[in-house]
């Protein structure tokens, strides 16, 4: 969104609108702190008193194009034309949105029409200019031209010097546009644009600390002024500072007063950077109430929402995000809009959704896929889809191989899904690396167990036994005397089969050290010692 208007040097033209500069300086003074509402107000207010002054139409169009609004600013800028035929400031205004829509021959013909008869008029050339540079299709190098020109017709305007240090900057050519700015602060020192200009270039050399210097200058010459505070809140997250953003932005967001743009930014950065989710809660659903077209508000909803455990809420806002962004292809969707998607969808158990919305953040970002593929195995093993988690724990160890935890959860998902030999393969390989992994010694007897129905070659034997061994280190856990004990009466179920009966006796009495009260073991025990 174009921001920053060239707006100041209109004062030019003000000589025959005496009666009415006050509140004429009063709109462009709400412009240029991005006020756009309160701004457009007094146009309309003008305009109506006054509709043959196409001064005001064009200002009207102005704020209309700074709010992204092109169709209002056409419809303004014509309707200027239409009251003044020989309006040059509306002339320049189409002019700008035939760039825009990069229509060469009739940007050429406004500008030139609004050239005639101008050739000495710096304001006018300038303003030109400002058509060529602030626009969706900037020509940096055309408009240095014509601010090269009104800056000598006129070296006294500092505007001029701020406009040609704004082309040098489009260009990246740093040097020469600082030059420009310390020539604009040389020709009025009271000009907070041109120090708020000199600390952009600093924040793109990375000298935030100078950058934040010159801003708090600024803001102690003009306390009102708020794009410093926008550009200060800016630097202060570069500089990582977060702790000093929030009473700038805040300082930023009532100055400009009704600016959307500016309430969408608070919201953003409550979510995004303060992790005040609650707060960006409450301020983006009044937001979102009130301004429905700001979509992207949806985003920072779906994040805070989350965060907060309000999955419900959370998917409902990403579902309006990608609603209106299906509609719309210049609305663009990121992977972590995606991301919150599925991780929203999890937690509602809407499996297929969350699928689909983590391929997505591989398809636009296909570096993610190793560790989306990890997370989606595991996400479908804690809702409880062991198919669906073995099938993504087989494809992410295709990418790589799989670490101790993934091995375990993959031969739990295998267990889980009684595929009792592919799990027993994926703890057989566990084992491999952490030989003395206690719960995959239990994992490989519970498979074998399964895969001996009625205990008829006793395959769980030796993995129960390696449990028992391990785990009768530390018995601390609940869970471990429970395993502990089914192991042990498997175990002396085996030697009573085998008939030795010391072993069997052996087992039951590990079981009454683990639970004196174990009626099964004390029965079993009691019977072997009557043979």
């Amino acid at each position: 969104m174009i921001k920053k208007l060239i707006l100041g040097l209109n004062m030019l033209f003000f000589s025959v609108l005496i009666s009415n500069a006050q509140t004429l300086e009063e709109g462009i003074a709400q412009l240029e702190n991005e006020n756009y509402d309160a701004a457009l107000k007094i146009f309309m207010k003008l305009n109506a008193s006054n509709p043959k002054n196409s001064l005001y139409a064009y200002y009207m169009g102005e704020v209309h194009y700074a709010t992204e609004n092109y169709a209002g600013a056409k419809d303004s800028y014509s309707a200027g034309l239409a009251a003044n035929p020989k309006s040059d400031e509306c002339k320049i205004g189409l002019g700008k949105l035939a760039l825009d829509a990069n229509n060469m021959m009739e940007a050429k013909k406004n500008f030139e029409s609004a050239l005639k008869g101008n050739s000495k008029n710096h304001a006018i050339i300038a303003k030109v200019g400002a058509a060529h540079l602030y626009n969706r299709n900037p020509q940096a190098t055309k408009a240095l031209q014509y601010f090269t020109e009104a800056r000598d017709l006129d070296p006294k305007v500092a505007k001029y010097w701020i406009y040609k240090g704004d082309a040098h900057y489009a260009n990246n050519e740093l040097g020469p546009a600082m030059t420009a700015y310390e020539t604009a602060v040389e020709k009025n020192k009271s000009e907070p644009e041109t120090y708020m200009k000199i600390a952009k270039i600093w924040n793109s050399s990375g000298k935030y600390d100078l950058a934040i210097e010159k801003l708090e200058n600024v803001i102690k010459l003009n306390p009102n002024y708020a794009l410093a505070y926008k550009e200060l809140y800016e630097s202060y997250i570069k500089s990582r500072k977060f702790d000093k953003v929030l009473p700038i932005l805040e300082k930023y967001v009532s100055l400009t007063g009704s600016d959307v743009g500016a309430k969408v930014r608070l919201v953003k950065f409550l979510c995004f950077q303060a992790k005040d989710y609650e707060r960006a809660i409450v301020e983006g659903k009044q937001l979102i109430t009130s301004n429905p077209e700001e979509y992207t508000i949806n985003r920072w909803l779906a994040w805070s929402y989350f965060e907060t455990g309000k999955f419900a809420e959370s998917y409902s806002s990403n579902q309006m995000l990608m609603n209106v962004a299906s509609t719309d292809t210049l609305k663009k969707l990121y992977g972590s809009d995606y991301e919150y998607m599925a991780k929203a969808a999890f937690k509602l158990n809407r499996l297929d959704t969350a699928e689909w919305a983590y391929l997505k953040v591989i398809e636009l970002d296909p570096s993610r896929e190793l560790d989306i593929t990890a997370l989606m195995a595991k996400a479908f093993y804690d809702a409880k889809n062991y198919a669906k988690a073995e099938s993504w724990y087989v494809k992410k160890n295709g990418f790589k191989a799989l670490n101790n935890s993934e091995l375990y959860f993959l031969g739990l998902s295998q267990y889980n899904s009684e595929a009792y030999s592919r799990a027993d393969s994926s703890f057989t390989k566990l084992l491999e690396i952490t030989p003395n992994y206690a719960l995959g010694w239990l994992y490989r007897a519970r498979c074998n167990y399964e895969l001996d129905p009625g205990n008829v070659n006793f395959l769980a034997k030796p993995y129960y036994e390696k449990y028992v061994e391990i785990a009768s280190l530390d018995t601390k856990a609940a869970s471990t005397v429970k395993n502990l004990i089914t192991a042990n009466d498997y175990l002396a179920f085996y030697y009573v089969q085998k008939d030795d009966l010391v072993l069997a006796k052996m087992h039951y009495g590990k079981i009454l050290e683990l639970d004196p009260t174990n009626t099964t073991a004390i029965d079993n025990l009691n019977k072997l010692n009557k043979r």
